[in-house]
């Protein structure tokens, strides 16, 4: 058995990948499944209609273990083949941010821990055109004059 563990839902590890598109947007795909599978037939879980991609391409697996959850990418003797981070793979331990090519599509893995995920940062903008900062919005304090007006 290879100390590997069978899982039905990954409750303490969450992870999907990112296909990116030319406008920046993206569309998120979960990896739910044990085994996610990529190709241009429709039989695949994640199907690209793209000429460049094959009909069988590649298979994204998770793998748990008594220490650790892994993502692995095996490219599965692709015509055009699987690249991440520009690298040619065959078979790959995906990382957090890793950039994975299958024909003419893009996707970023994302890779997270529930419990290390932060709250949403606040964006504040400075008086410098184009420049922004996260954290505590500085409050102006009011100075209360000591002299008072005049009346006429």
């Amino acid at each position: 058995m290879f100390g590997i563990l069978i899982l039905e839902p990954l409750a303490n590890k969450m992870a999907l990948i990112i296909q990116l598109t030319e406008s920046g947007a993206g569309i998120k795909l979960a990896l739910e499944k044990q085994r996610t599978t990529i190709g241009r037939d429709t039989s695949n879980d994640i199907n690209l209609d793209d000429e460049l991609v094959s009909k069988k391409h590649a298979v994204i697996e998770i793998i748990a273990t008594e220490d650790e959850i892994k993502f692995l990418i095996q490219d599965l003797n692709s015509t055009n083949h699987t690249f991440v981070n520009d690298s040619l793979i065959e078979l790959h331990k995906l990382k957090d941010g890793d950039l994975i090519r299958i024909g003419m599509s893009d996707f970023r893995f994302i890779s997270q821990d529930p419990d290390s995920m932060d709250e949403t940062a606040q964006l504040y903008k400075t008086w410098i055109p184009g420049v922004f900062y996260t954290g505590k919005k500085k409050k102006k304090s009011k100075k209360k004059s000591s002299k008072k007006k005049a009346k006429k």
